[in-house]
């Protein structure tokens, strides 16, 4: 098991044994949502669920052990965040965590996944928990493929639904108008295409409010996913601060730079740049 410094830095030895275990019957192919191990890891106020399917596992890696986002200095003191695609909660707890005077919105469109967000966020007030997805307006959705990490969604008229399949969409200015907000310090978008329908339409009053967001990209579920994105986050002033397997980090372009330049100055400049060659700090009027 890769990581397994992690996993015990984490959970303690025991918890790490036992969770170890629990993974391998999951690699070896065993799948079974009624069973459901908690854990509690050092780094959270209150434990986590995690069922017997791939999907949990991948996710509790990805956001605990190998984590695709890490707290950011220059996103400080978030008080309105946004979840969009919570899967089981995870991230959601992570923010609450993070930022436990925040009001954190957490959105997944799937009922079962839906249910254990609401379990694991359970003790965390601050997190607020909607069955929907995240739109470019309110209509009705249907969840048309996936699997338990990720389901693509898509708009409908008066045709039937399956019940388990049926959702409805929810605009971000809704979720503005909702919970009183008039900024977003943090969104984060995992919605296996949707993005594209989210910055294609209705953008123009909720994206210029917006100060960091963590957009994962689907083009290969939806075409035109990065296009949309980038063609509109182009008209604001937005930085991107990071790119990784799992997103695009943008931040207002003004609180970017001046992190950066802070941040260059004190950790590279300063101690390792040979003044006599370069005597300036290109940075220096950045702040003016």
């Amino acid at each position: 098991m890769q990581n397994l410094e992690k996993y015990i830095q984490l959970l303690g030895e025991a918890q790490s044994t036992t969770l170890i275990n629990f993974f391998n019957e999951i690699e070896n192919d065993a799948y079974n949502k009624s069973k459901v191990l908690e854990v509690q890891l050092t780094t959270l106020k209150h434990p986590l669920k995690i069922r017997c399917i791939r999907a949990d596992m991948q996710s509790f890696i990805n956001t605990f052990i190998d984590p695709y986002l890490e707290k950011k200095p220059f996103i400080q003191n978030a008080n309105f965040v946004i979840d969009a695609g919570a899967n089981i909660g995870y991230t959601a707890v992570l923010y609450a965590n993070w930022w436990p005077n925040a009001t954190i919105v957490s959105i997944e469109a799937d009922k079962e996944n839906y249910a254990l967000t609401i379990e694991n966020t359970k003790n965390y007030p601050n997190v607020k928990v909607k069955h929907a997805a995240l739109w470019s307006k309110e209509s009705r959705l249907k969840i048309e493929a996936g699997q338990e990490d990720g389901f693509v969604v898509k708009e409908v008229g008066d045709e039937n639904v399956l019940d388990e399949n049926a959702t409805i969409g929810i605009s971000v200015d809704a979720i503005l108008e909702e919970f009183n907000a008039s900024t977003i310090d943090f969104l984060k978008m995992n919605i296996e295409g949707s993005e594209k329908a989210v910055f294609e339409t209705n953008y123009k009053n909720w994206l210029p409010k917006t100060t960091s967001m963590l957009i994962e990209l689907h083009d290969g579920k939806q075409a035109g996913c990065a296009k949309a994105v980038f063609s509109t986050t182009n008209q604001y002033d937005f930085a991107v601060a990071e790119t990784a397997n799992y997103g695009v980090l943008f931040c207002k372009e003004k609180i970017y730079r001046e992190w950066y330049a802070d941040w260059y100055k004190t950790e590279i400049y300063n101690p390792r740049i040979d003044k006599q060659r370069f005597p300036a700090f290109y940075l220096d009027n950045e702040h003016n």
